[in-house]
């Protein structure tokens, strides 16, 4: 009994041991914040590769912010990957859709790519859907809906259950907000399914064939080069069916391509 009270003694105080020498260092590694630091110390050293490649594991482990895909996508670029530049920019700018620092580089990027095709330009109540859009997130805008369905219930019971009130003003607020739940219900349908909409993507080789069918000797259509944005429109286990703003479409390796 005693022998077997001394080996568990032994093997708590070692384990312990090995806890306290590991575990700083694994927090250390884990920490985000220190490991979003050292990348932008490396950028500052003009180690671009290095920095633009913790920025990418930090993004790969689920991080997302605008500061860490702006970084990224500034890192990728003086690597020169503009493939992986334009991508982050991107994803920064889903994130911040009025940001002028986010829309010159991605700007700038897109100079060093060879047939960029700039997206089609917007129309006056289409910029003001997407200023709408991000108002809130989709969440945002699902909280807001259940509050006005649930005032709306509230005051339809008020007004109908209490004998004599009917207020006119009652009425026209019944019908406010009525519009409202309607519009935040929309609003919250609309931008989840943005969020989760990947059906666009950025060319991540630094060229590649589009062919007429999804099949390797199908005829040859064009090429789309790295950093290239496109839309994907089909695909199969292999191809991607893409296309272009100016309506040239074609299917590609999907491998080729990087989600956005």
């Amino acid at each position: 009994m005693f022998y077997c009270r001394m080996f568990k003694s032994i093997f708590l105080a070692a384990g312990l041991l090995l806890m306290a020498c590991f575990t700083p260092a694994l927090a250390q590694e884990v920490n985000p914040q220190v490991r979003f630091d050292e990348a932008n110390n490396l950028y500052r050293q003009s180690k671009f590769t290095e920095a633009a490649t913790i920025y990418q594991q930090l993004i790969d482990a689920g991080y997302t912010a605008r500061p860490l895909y702006l970084n990224a996508g500034n890192a990728w670029y003086k690597a020169g990957k503009t493939g992986q530049a334009v991508y982050n920019y991107e994803k920064a700018l889903q994130l911040s859709p009025e940001d002028a620092a986010i829309k010159h580089n991605l700007s700038v990027a897109n100079q060093k790519v060879n047939g960029y095709v700039g997206d089609l330009p917007l129309v006056f109540f289409q910029r003001w859907w997407l200023q709408l859009q991000h108002l809130h997130t989709s969440n945002g805008w699902a909280v807001g809906a259940v509050i006005f369905i649930w005032i709306l219930i509230t005051s339809l019971i008020i007004n109908t259950q209490i004998p004599g009130l009917h207020n006119k003003y009652l009425k026209w607020a019944n019908y406010l907000f009525g519009v409202l739940f309607i519009v935040y219900l929309l609003m919250a349908v609309d931008t989840y399914n943005i969020a989760n909409n990947h059906n666009s993507g950025i060319v991540m080789t630094g060229s590649i064939k589009v062919k007429a069918a999804p099949d390797d000797n199908s005829k040859e259509l064009f090429e789309l080069h790295e950093g290239m944005k496109v839309k994907l429109v089909d695909a199969t286990s292999e191809y991607c069916k893409v296309e272009l703003n100016d309506g040239k479409n074609g299917w590609v390796s999907c491998a080729a391509i990087k989600r956005l």
